[in-house]
């Protein structure tokens, strides 16, 4: 959501409650998720849910659980717009709209932890702070279809002697990086069934950094550094030179072999 997004906890007092689910048969309309987050449906909306990465226009109130509104998107002169699943907004909020459609509305009660935490914000918001929002899909636009591996039937395949392997579509006429350069590439990133985990495509913006920095795994490093401007490439990764038997965080799993097709745009 908004930077200037913020709300104070004072004092939880229960949300107002809908008509709930007769004895006729009705659809339960709120319910608790297995994070904490409480949805009360309003109405249910048309259409096919969003996936990850569709962009999404809302219209939202947001108030302090003891009634202080303190934002809102109702009267501006255009809905509020994110990418779903991007972590452009609170926790909460994602998860409460990844199952609206379009006309949908829903009011959301989002405990601290899916909303800004348990650290205060001297200034903003204290610590322990709970948001009730009511949102309202106005529209779904399909985001980025994901990636899918470059198809290397027929070329090359050379293995260096740290066990990396590589294919090159184009070898690029411009500069080769050197330790201390700074690189601008795009990326897809994929695990060695084609599954896309990562990709520079979904936004349309290459990413930028220093080789000398030290980030990088292994063999993205090696694969970058015989690599020439205007080059693809495709980087083969076995986990040795990859993020090893911990992987990373919950996006890349221990003994991952990694898939990468890069273009090296730049080097400075």
């Amino acid at each position: 959501m908004r930077h200037a997004m913020i709300c104070v906890y004072r004092v939880l007092v229960p949300f107002v409650l809908l008509a709930s689910a007769s004895a006729c048969g009705k659809r339960e309309n709120k319910w608790t998720t297995p994070s904490g987050l409480q949805i009360i449906e309003v109405t249910e909306g048309e259409g096919t849910l969003p996936r990850p990465g569709d962009l999404l226009s809302v219209l939202y109130t947001a108030w302090y659980v003891d009634g202080e509104q303190f934002d809102s998107y109702q009267d501006r002169s255009a809905p509020y717009k994110f990418r779903l699943g991007k972590k452009q907004i609170l926790p909460g909020f994602d998860e409460g709209v990844a199952t609206m459609r379009v006309g949908g509305k829903r009011i959301l009660i989002l405990p601290p932890e899916l909303a800004f935490g348990s650290e205060e914000r001297p200034g903003t918001v204290p610590a322990n702070a709970w948001v009730r929002l009511e949102v309202e899909v106005v529209d779904i636009e399909p985001g980025p279809q994901p990636p899918v591996p470059w198809n290397e039937a027929g070329l090359e395949i050379v293995v260096t002697g740290t066990g990396l392997q590589y294919i090159d579509f184009v070898v690029g006429e411009g500069a080769s990086p050197t330790p201390e350069s700074k690189v601008t590439v795009h990326y897809s990133g994929f695990f060695d069934d084609g599954t896309a985990f990562d990709s520079t495509y979904f936004s349309g913006i290459p990413i930028t950094f220093s080789l000398s920095e030290g980030e990088l795994i292994p063999g993205w490093l090696q694969g970058l550094m015989s690599m020439r401007v205007g080059g693809s490439r495709k980087l083969i990764i076995p986990p040795f030179l990859g993020y090893g038997e911990t992987g990373y965080r919950d996006k890349i799993p221990p003994n991952a072999t990694l898939i990468y097709d890069i273009e090296l745009l730049a080097v400075k």
